[in-house]
């Protein structure tokens, strides 16, 4: 198995988990009135969340090979994928800080999970997306 399709893989299970976060908490804040415990979906989102971090872990450390490998070659693709990840990343640390650390901040916590979601699509979109098109579709 090729490393694209190993980062392909962990990058469709990070989508996974983090549209099961960013469903999750969602759904909390945003249905109120809706039948179900808080407590058990703020745990299910705290889950998720972990997962993504440690899926993320793995991707980040492959893409840095694929920087090395390609150099000062790399396509304008590569390019906004490696911008758009160095985002991610520093986003999740913020995320996590302020989560974990920095508590007086809490009420910025859903918009950045948020632009979490919407931009782990879209470099999903732009690389694994692009890949399976390459690969899959015929």
């Amino acid at each position: 198995m090729s490393v694209m399709t190993i980062k392909t893989i962990l990058a469709a299970c990070l989508l996974t988990a983090g549209t099961g976060a960013f469903l999750t908490m969602m759904t909390i804040m945003g249905r109120p009135g809706t039948a179900g415990d808080p407590g058990k979906g703020r745990r299910l989102h705290k889950v998720l969340g972990w997962a993504y971090v440690a899926l993320l872990i793995p991707l980040a450390y492959l893409g840095l090979g694929f920087v090395k490998q390609m150099g000062d070659g790399m396509s304008t693709r590569g390019v906004f994928h490696l911008v758009l990840a160095g985002t991610l990343l520093a986003l999740v640390l913020l995320k996590v800080l302020i989560v974990r650390v920095f508590r007086g901040f809490l009420k910025q916590a859903p918009a950045l999970g948020m632009t979490l979601f919407a931009l782990t699509l879209v470099i999903f979109l732009i690389t694994a997306g692009f890949f399976l098109l390459q690969t899959v579709a015929p």
